[in-house]
């Protein structure tokens, strides 16, 4: 079934109002910004790991790391189930789950470990890496889409090469 309008924009007013209100509440002293340890730019304030932190940290986490990977692991899950009783295999499912826990894991295994321990004792060089890596998901997340499904694949390809893809090359490939 194709995706309405009406359903589009609401899903995407509800984005926008869910990331609005979780990067307000440290302005509003819910949790706390302070600046990168290169100084580059904001994230968590991690050096305090006071009660205020700590409910943040996990509020956090439960409603933008677990809920949207329990999500995304049942929705992958059923393509797959769908995928196999068809037996066209359009897109490894297993991929974006993964691609968010290796890029985001770094960063909330930093945070939570700032809720227990002092982590000023690490090098600033070495706190900015799970900030970079967590900020490179967009990117990582449309060379998985792009490359993972097998038309906008066989588009890349075309496009670099001039050369067309044809469907029963595609088909041996994912099989």
């Amino acid at each position: 079934s194709k995706l309405q309008w009406s359903t589009a924009i609401s899903m995407m007013v509800f984005a926008w109002l869910f990331a609005a209100f979780w990067a307000v509440m440290p302005l509003l002293g819910w949790g706390e910004y302070d600046y990168e340890p290169l100084r580059t730019c904001c994230t968590l304030d991690y050096s305090k790991g006071d009660r205020n932190y700590i409910t943040f940290l996990f509020a956090l986490s439960v409603f933008n790391f677990m809920i949207p990977g329990f999500i995304m692991l049942t929705a992958y899950q059923s393509i797959h189930q769908k995928f196999k009783k068809s037996g066209h295999y359009k897109f490894n499912t297993g991929l974006p789950l993964k691609t968010l826990v290796i890029c985001w894991g770094p960063y909330c295994l930093l945070c939570f470990y700032a809720a227990v321990e002092n982590v000023m004792f690490i090098s600033p060089k070495y706190r900015m890496i799970p900030a970079v890596i967590a900020k490179t998901v967009p990117t990582v997340d449309a060379f998985v889409y792009a490359l993972g499904n097998e038309n906008y694949r066989g588009g890349i390809w075309q496009f670099l090469t001039g050369q067309k893809i044809e469907k029963a090359e595609v088909d041996n490939k994912t099989k």
